[in-house]
């Protein structure tokens, strides 16, 4: 998880406003006049209206986690949540547009209209707030910053309501000639979606994104479940959505009812009321940042929802002839009711930090959409309790309303939504994320962001048992175990049959058969100084020590035969193979290789011809017949005794190409197959963490670590790279652990802070090769050579991460 601290500024907080503005132009709508709509213009009976709040929002509710999943699994130049402002704003409106569209034809066909139309609108608008709702997650990690962000939207999310409490019925009347005009709501609709897609655009361009979901943490839509089911902080707060969501729809939607049917003269003064109610809401949202502040949300939240059950409750009792006392009962509710819906959702905001925090993992638009999920139930029970209570109460429109029926409304207006704001405050003593605890949490969390340890990774074993238990007793014994927890110390490395101290080194590569692992989180401290201009004598020394470490031994590299041209599938023989061979060999121990197809299977007999030792690769996909033909060759190299490792299967979990279940029966079959030969697999170090069958049925533990591919500056590099390899030797259980791929392009674009160059690329390798030798930690460099087809699957950069050009020649001595 990557985090800029910087505080927000006004301009993008009020930036961020500005969304909450446009989908309230649209959700004051629903919520104030749709019932009315739909009983008075689109004349459908108040149990059908009920149903279809009912049925629609029901079902739309169901579709939020899935909206909440794909917007976490985005990945866009412009962030995960903030495209969907510009991608769904046009499509919005037309939906709402087409929503107050009043079809020409009648009876059933036109009750489906009905329902496809606000379904349509109910999806849209999820598929634009859910997004919008969860980049309040992102904004920021500081929690006081969130709930002040939180209290701007909801004092834009105020400023509908005065526009239109105080111009939606003029404007339908202006455009259709009556209030009941179904032209004149379409077309104060269509001013109203005109608007609102101009702020959605305004709040894409004034806000970003700073607290980016770690790339690995792309897991299923099962796991991100399951781990939103232990959230209880989540869960407290689902129940407290669907309870006051259930009060504020059955209270919202009776008082356009109240003010027509029960106060006397009650149209006269609506907007006027209303215009305050929104006045005294505003300021409730006002106090709401530095009252939480003092309080804690949990204690606020709780105080304010108490005051506006008593007076929701006691305004039952207000006479509705007395329009002063009215009008000041509904302001007085308006008032403390305020500050529960920004402190909801910066309660939510917590609640995804808590999921990192427990998981490991962070899905904020999954917690969102879940929290848009309770809010639709809520939503739909009060919509259709509206509905039904109105039948029920014998509701008929345009006449005079019986005394049960007003009676009726006037309980819709007091004691019965406050039954949901007594539901809200128990659940909400039951959770645990107070303002000490939101604290201790958010520490920790910054802690683990900035040495970029994940909670599972602090939490897992970070000792490795020594070497030689029985599942690795078959090793060389250069393999040895991995290294103890906190800082790499030194360690004796006995290596195997005449190999040469010398390469006693390192290496690391990306897959050369297919698309790098570009896993984890983005770099989370400060970023360094601007390197100042090397001079030339300053260059020198660098190429100088870089050839020093290139001249005494590398202990592996990562080997891909391919000249210019070829790619994989291209077939590759013996001569260019061995020819490749020997450009390496002054300089390296082991070569690792990735496939045994296309002539690939050559490798290892050549390389053992010429004295390498070899790391023997098997590169598995999506298609099962050449599978089956890697795996029977690598056995095929195996029984020949040309392979010292076997490596089943390249980042197949990081692809997703095949499940853990199909791997491990390829890993099996490949050590029943070679029981004297070390078999494992290669994946990114946190792969091991979410699979650790997969590390048990391993001899062999072998991790690629790229500090690169996870947006790290060059300066922070080799400390995350240590930290890497430590959480990969946590999930060994003392088995051996080797990286089998790291690197640094000097070429390309940059990826977030870390930056292609050649300086960048020879004082990356000088760290490595240093902090391995030291450590005594097999190293697979990446790559041997330049390899100019990857510029397809990894962009411009992915042709520069050889040690030598595409020609085999040194590129830095």
């Amino acid at each position: 998880m990557t985090s800029m601290t910087r505080r927000l500024s006004v301009s993008e907080k009020i930036g961020y406003g500005f969304g909450d503005l446009a989908s309230n132009l649209f959700w004051q709508m629903f919520s104030i006049f749709i019932a009315k709509f739909y009983t008075d213009v689109f004349l459908l009976s108040a149990a059908t209206m009920g149903t279809m709040m009912l049925v629609t929002r029901m079902g739309d509710a169901v579709i939020d986690p899935l909206i909440g999943t794909i917007a976490d699994r985005t990945r866009t130049r412009w962030g995960h949540f903030r495209p969907y402002l510009v991608w769904m704003a046009i499509p919005m409106a037309a939906a709402a547009v087409l929503t107050f569209t009043t079809p020409s034809f009648g009876g059933t066909a036109k009750i489906v209209y009905a329902y496809a139309t606000l379904s349509l609108m109910m999806i849209a608008y999820s598929a634009i707030n859910i997004p919008y709702s969860a980049l309040l997650g992102v904004l920021t990690p500081d929690s006081k910053d969130r709930t002040s962000v939180s209290s701007y939207r909801f004092v834009m999310a105020l400023i509908p309501v005065f526009i239109i409490v105080n111009t939606a019925l003029p404007l339908a009347k202006y455009f259709g000639g009556s209030e009941t005009s179904p032209h004149g709501w379409m077309m104060t609709m269509v001013v109203y979606a005109s608007i609102a897609t101009l702020l959605y655009f305004a709040t894409f361009a004034m806000t970003r994104e700073r607290v980016q979901p770690a790339k690995h943490e792309k897991t299923r839509l099962r796991e991100d479940l399951r781990d939103l089911s232990r959230n209880r902080p989540w869960v407290v707060l689902s129940i407290v959505g669907v309870a006051a969501l259930t009060y504020t729809n059955i209270r919202g939607t009776a008082i356009v009812y109240y003010f027509d049917y029960v106060v006397p003269g009650g149209k006269q003064y609506f907007a006027s009321v209303m215009t305050t109610g929104a006045v005294a809401f505003v300021l409730g949202v006002m106090a709401t940042s530095p009252l939480s502040k003092r309080f804690g949300k949990r204690n606020f939240y709780m105080a304010a929802m108490i005051l506006t059950a008593i007076l929701t409750a006691a305004f039952y009792f207000v006479p509705p002839g007395n329009i002063a006392l009215v009008w000041t009962g509904h302001a007085l509710i308006s008032f403390c009711a305020a500050p529960t819906a920004p402190l909801v959702w910066a309660m939510y905001a917590d609640a995804a930090d808590y999921s990192e925090w427990r998981c490991g993992r962070r899905a904020t638009g999954l917690v969102f959409s879940a929290a848009s999920f309770a809010q639709k139930i809520g939503w739909a029970i009060g919509g259709a309790g509206t509905g039904w209570l109105l039948a029920y109460f014998g509701y008929l429109p345009g006449i005079a309303q019986s005394p049960r029926t007003v009676d009726g409304i006037r309980l819709m207006m007091s004691l019965i939504p406050a039954i949901g704001a007594v539901i809200a405050i128990i659940a909400l003593w039951f959770y645990e994320l107070d303002e000490p605890a939101v604290e201790r949490m958010g520490a920790e969390l910054a802690r683990q962001r900035s040495s970029t340890a994940s909670p599972a990774a602090e939490r897992a074993p970070q000792t490795a048992a020594p070497a030689g238990d029985s599942d690795a007793s078959t090793l060389p014994p250069l393999l040895g175990a991995g290294v103890l927890a906190g800082e790499a110390r030194p360690r004796a490395v006995a290596y195997a049959e005449g190999l040469n101290e010398r390469t006693a080194s390192q290496g690391a590569a990306i897959g050369s058969q297919g698309n790098p692992g570009k896993p984890g989180r983005r770099f989370a401290g400060e970023m360094p100084p601007p390197q100042p201009a090397l001079t030339v004598s300053e260059t020198d020394d660098i190429r100088r020590e870089f050839g020093s470490l290139l001249a005494g031994g590398l202990h592996g590299i990562c080997f891909s035969p391919y000249l210019d041209g070829q790619a994989p599938g291209s077939a590759v023989d013996a001569g260019q193979i061995r020819a490749r061979l020997e450009v390496l060999k002054p300089h390296v121990g082991w070569v690792r290789t990735f496939s045994c197809l296309d002539g690939h299977e050559q490798t290892p007999r050549l390389a053992r011809e010429l004295g390498f030792k070899t790391l023997v690769g098997a590169w598995l996909g999506t298609d099962p017949v050449k599978n089956e033909a890697e795996i029977a060759n690598v056995i095929a190299v195996g029984r020949a005794g040309d392979a010292d490792i076997i490596a089943v299967g390249n980042e197949v979990l990081l692809r997703e190409d095949m499940s853990e279940a199909e791997l491990l029966e390829y890993i099996g079959r490949v050590k029943r197959a070679l029981p004297g030969v070390p078999v494992g697999y290669v994946d990114a170090y946190y792969l091991f963490e979410l699979h650790p069958a997969v590390a048990r049925a391993c001899d062999v533990v072998l991790t690629n670590c790229y500090p690169f591919w996870e947006g790290y500056p060059r300066e922070a590099a080799l400390p995350y790279m240590q930290q890497m390899y430590r959480r990969a030797a946590a999930t060994a259980e003392g088995k051996p652990v080797i990286i089998a791929e790291t690197g640094w392009p000097n070429s390309g674009a940059a990826f977030d802070a870390a930056e292609p160059s050649e300086r960048n690329a020879m004082q990356y390798f000088i760290d490595t090769q240093r902090w391995a030798r030291e450590a005594g930690i097999p190293l697979f460099y990446f790559s041997a050579f330049d390899e100019p087809w990857k510029v397809g699957p990894e962009g411009d950069v992915g042709a520069y991460w050889g040690l030598w050009d595409k020609h085999g020649r040194q590129k830095y001595v």
